[in-house]
């Protein structure tokens, strides 16, 4: 083996299927930000005990990432490249694509204006697009009737009407008594994707927290104490934030609705780990 290299990817990189073009200027820079955010990703993941596998792993639904561009920088800005089609942030069977540009903290925030998002980050388009990964992985074929119950029906109606019907109007005027988020209110997948992207929001923020001695941050395992300890380091953040400018990193208050939600997504994650341990 030679000097500088290893025989075999890490934990993270084997589920690469595509990287930047690392003959573009930025894109190492770009790249390292991606995997960066997909390692804490992992982190969340490997601490709740959720599966997830590789092609010709002992995985129902194989897991793969697509980092690629439909665009090029140029001088601060990004300009088309033709000879591409449009790069889309999204999942699809198992394979999860990040477009190269949402490393770029200019044209995130651009976009995160331009889409009228509170929050629009690297490590959130992780955490949604795996919440889309899961659903196939533990909800299809499996468990739709109580997910429908819980989301709505993800058939009707379809997820291009839906689309289509969001961006002419919009996110309905109540969709914070409903909702996590405005998108949430699309499509159930979107719904289901947004509500357990907040999730791992939360177990990510209070593992840290915990790990930087906060008190504040300690819960029981339930759902109930996992939303009260979340609440509290929040506050505290969001004051600190405001006293520096960045934006909240907790909403106030959860929703009826929104709990029942995240309550069904507690229990779907601890049966999926019970699962994944049994022998």
């Amino acid at each position: 083996m030679a000097e500088g290299h290893a025989d075999s990817l890490c934990d993270c990189c084997r589920y690469n299927d595509v990287i930047p073009d690392l003959g573009t200027p930025g894109n190492r820079e770009r790249w390292a930000a991606l995997e960066a955010a997909k390692r804490r990703l992992f982190h969340t993941l490997d601490l709740l005990k959720l599966p997830h596998g590789t092609e010709g792993e002992n995985i129902r639904v194989p897991l793969s990432f697509s980092f690629m561009a439909d665009a090029l920088p140029d001088q601060g800005l990004w300009r088309s490249t033709a000879s591409q089609e449009k790069v889309y942030t999204g999942h699809a069977n198992g394979h999860i694509t990040i477009n190269v540009k949402e490393a770029d903290d200019v044209e995130r925030e651009r976009l995160r204006v331009d889409m009228n998002e509170s929050h629009r980050t690297l490590i959130g388009h992780f955490r949604h697009e795996i919440g889309h990964y899961y659903w196939d992985l533990l909800v299809k074929g499996q468990d739709e009737s109580t997910s429908c119950r819980v989301f709505g029906d993800h058939n009707n109606p379809t997820y291009s009407d839906a689309l289509e019907q969001y961006y002419q109007q919009g996110a309905p005027t109540d969709w914070p008594t409903r909702f996590i988020s405005a998108y949430a209110s699309m499509h159930p997948w979107e719904d289901f994707a947004e509500t357990f992207a907040f999730y791992l929001d939360m177990v990510a923020v209070l593992d840290t927290a915990l790990h930087m001695g906060l008190s504040r941050a300690e819960y029981d395992g339930t759902l109930d104490s996992m939303l009260r300890a979340f609440h509290q380091v929040g506050m505290a953040v969001n004051e600190l934030n405001r006293e520096m400018g960045p934006l909240d990193l907790a909403r106030g208050v959860i929703a009826p609705a929104v709990r029942e939600k995240l309550a069904y997504l507690h229990e779907l994650i601890q049966n999926a780990n019970a699962s994944s341990q049994a022998p």
